[in-house]
């Protein structure tokens, strides 16, 4: 898949405006996009956006123009966006830890020339709890490096890739960093699918090439205690426990992850347009790395080149906006750059969509929870009957919105 335009513009010089409004706010269509596309289909949205305190449901989306010059500008709406309120981020935490692991490969390069995000490693394990990886049959070469784990994490949202760049980074580097770059509203505590395994440690990590080893990362230790600062922690009226009994009190969330749409919008645009954020949000990151995630942000997974996915990873796997709620085979004439989030109820997704044929162009960022019964931890969410439906037919409408737009002032 070629790179369009819009990407690889990397020397941009814009103003972002930033505009927040909320759907119950009055405003013209042209005002406010946003709002104008949500009251054009109340039948398809009122019964979930007028009920927040269920579906707490957040969205902003970015207006993308161009000039003659083929140069973007950005306008933002927001409806019923809050950074202070909890919800689950799931897989959308994987974003940055790419993102921090290209940079620190980046960084580290400098004393060791030869390594390369590119450069198989191994984990080897130190304590009880701990497991080894040392093979891949999915990546060049067989072997794990940290390309692949950025591949799989994009493509088919991999957890277990995540987990070994939580090992590459460590808590402390992760959470540390993130602040320093402002991400005030985003903490990163624990690893996927491992409950039992001790997250202030991290495994010994060997990076190495035919001649041997080119650097070692020692076990890395987080003594810091972070608490999530958000309100809402408390969901429900219920959970099942880890012996499988269902707790009549409300599922606590503290000791999660947190990540606001904000920060993950924030985050998305660095990648894609980075020239028209603030310096202090971006990312070291080389014009390869731009590029390379940009590709595997926008393949379906039957386009990966490493590793091969088969016809079970559809087209939508990982596309929430528009292609989520079909299993359906598309031409890849509209591109959705993004990465999505599916756990304990909530769903959500952070793109850049880019229709080839009629040139509209824009970001879109939600999230929804689906649990009407109040119960987490059961393996009963709504995914399918309210979150998969709203998410494709909001991408569908912002679509519209955007082309609409563009045939009005031609």
């Amino acid at each position: 898949m070629k790179l369009t335009h819009a990407l690889l513009c990397l020397t941009l010089s814009a103003t972002l405006l930033s505009c927040s409004k909320k759907l119950t706010q009055s405003g013209t269509e042209a005002e406010n996009p946003l709002e104008y596309a949500l009251r054009s289909h109340t039948a398809d949205f009122d019964s979930i956006l007028l009920r927040p305190d269920i579906y707490e449901v957040q969205i902003i989306y970015t207006e993308i123009q161009r000039d003659r010059s083929g140069h973007p500008r950005m306008r933002e709406w927001r409806h019923n966006v809050d950074s202070t309120r909890c919800f689950y981020p799931a897989s959308m935490v994987k974003m940055p830890l790419a993102l921090l692991a290209l940079e620190k490969i980046n960084r580290l390069q400098r004393e060791y020339p030869l390594l390369t995000k590119d450069t198989p490693y191994r984990l080897d394990s130190l304590r009880p709890w701990q497991q080894t990886h040392t093979e891949d049959p999915g990546a060049p070469g067989g072997l794990p490096s940290i390309a692949h784990d950025i591949r799989q994490i994009f493509v088919v949202s991999d957890n277990l890739a995540y987990n070994h760049l939580f090992e590459f980074l460590g808590r402390e580097y992760i959470n540390t960093t993130l602040r320093e770059k402002g991400y005030g509203h985003t903490g990163i505590v624990h690893r996927f699918n491992y409950p039992g395994r001790d997250n202030r440690y991290t495994t010994l990590m060997t990076f190495y090439d035919e001649s041997g080893g080119i650097y070692q990362q020692d076990e890395l230790y987080d003594d810091n205690t972070w608490v999530n600062p958000q309100h809402s922690t408390r969901k429900g009226r219920g959970y099942y426990n880890a012996q499988d009994s269902l707790v009549l009190t409300p599922f606590d969330m503290s000791k999660k992850n947190w990540f606001s749409l904000s920060d993950m919008n924030l985050m998305l645009k660095t990648v894609l347009f980075p020239e028209l954020v603030d310096p202090v949000h971006r990312f070291d990151l080389t014009p390869d790395d731009y590029q390379f995630l940009r590709h595997y942000m926008g393949i379906f997974p039957r386009e990966c080149d490493y590793p091969k996915y088969d016809s079970t990873w559809y087209d939508g796997y990982v596309k929430f906006f528009l292609y989520g709620d079909s299993k359906e085979r598309r031409d890849g004439k509209i591109r959705i750059y993004n990465k999505v989030g599916e756990a304990y109820g909530t769903l959500t997704d952070v793109a850049y969509i880019h229709d080839t044929e009629s040139g509209a162009e824009f970001m879109l960022a939600a999230t929804i929870l689906c649990n009407s019964d109040g119960i987490f931890n059961d393996d009963k969410y709504d995914y399918d009957q309210t979150g998969f439906p709203f998410l494709a037919k909001l991408g569908k409408v912002m679509l519209e919105e955007r082309k609409r737009s563009l045939s009005v002032k031609k």
